[in-house]
């Protein structure tokens, strides 16, 4: 197993992508620390992963709160005794533009994704620090490499994502930490139809016409899987990646190369 002893937290893993993770993180050996705010889908991830075989528990956090995300670490150290992955999953979606943006929506996606991804990077570099090395990883988006007209903040948040995975790569290089970031493209995840009845309204189409233009855009011609992108982090944070930082890596079946 690519993880066996080791212990890894990831914030938004009750669904989607991150709980694809998790489940992934854990076959693999990896202790696994769920996190979100919704209790009840946690447990189930944390009941799933153990009726596997594997090792997992649920600590609720608030990627709004600071102090939550410093708990999260901590409270993971102090159950597993280490912690050797981090991986900021956790993030929000939602339309805007320079027109109709307000403080209160540009605030909430800065904080989400950008301001807990800073602050979960330093709680989890100081204590992977004390074991010799880890791994940090962060999902952004193709929306951080290229800008999405769907949401001026949203591609901002990403793209500030992929800098930071640069400087702290560069940064933490000396404490053994590799800091890596995944840009996942168009994902089949449970949020999916809700993005694109949203997309579809903006266009005046129905949402079915919408799905059918936007796989039009990726040469793989289909949506990429929640698995898939697990695969993805699995590597990043694996021994397997052991020379590789500082890298935003798309997993969108080629809508980049278009």
């Amino acid at each position: 197993m690519l993880l066996e002893g080791k212990v890894a937290v990831i914030t938004g893993s009750t669904s989607g992508i991150g709980r694809a993770g998790a489940v992934l993180l854990a076959k693999e050996g990896a202790r696994v620390v769920i996190s979100g705010r919704n209790q009840e889908r946690g447990q189930e991830v944390v009941s799933t992963i153990k009726k596997q075989g594997g090792e997992a528990s649920f600590i609720a956090a608030d990627m709004l709160a600071v102090a939550d995300i410093e708990r999260l670490v901590k409270e993971a150290v102090a159950t597993y005794s280490r912690l050797d992955i981090f991986w900021h999953n956790a993030g929000i979606v939602g339309p805007d533009s320079i027109k109709d943006i307000t403080q209160e929506t540009y605030d909430k996606m800065m904080a989400v994704h950008l301001k807990a991804a800073v602050f979960g990077a330093r709680f989890a570099a100081i204590e992977m620090s004390k074991s010799g090395g880890g791994a940090i990883l962060f999902t952004s988006s193709v929306a951080g490499l290229k800008q999405s007209g769907f949401s001026m903040t949203y591609s901002l948040a990403k793209s500030g994502l992929v800098m930071l995975t640069r400087k702290l790569a560069v940064d933490l290089a000396k404490d053994k930490i590799r800091v890596n970031c995944l840009c996942p493209g168009r994902v089949q995840t449970g949020m999916r139809p809700d993005i694109s009845q949203e997309r579809a309204r903006a266009l005046g189409i129905s949402a079915e016409e919408w799905e059918k233009k936007d796989k039009q855009r990726i040469p793989m011609g289909r949506f990429v899987t929640e698995e898939e992108v697990a695969e993805a982090a699995l590597f990043l944070v694996s021994s397997k990646a052991s020379a590789i930082t500082g890298v935003a890596l798309p997993v969108d079946g080629g809508f980049l190369a278009v």
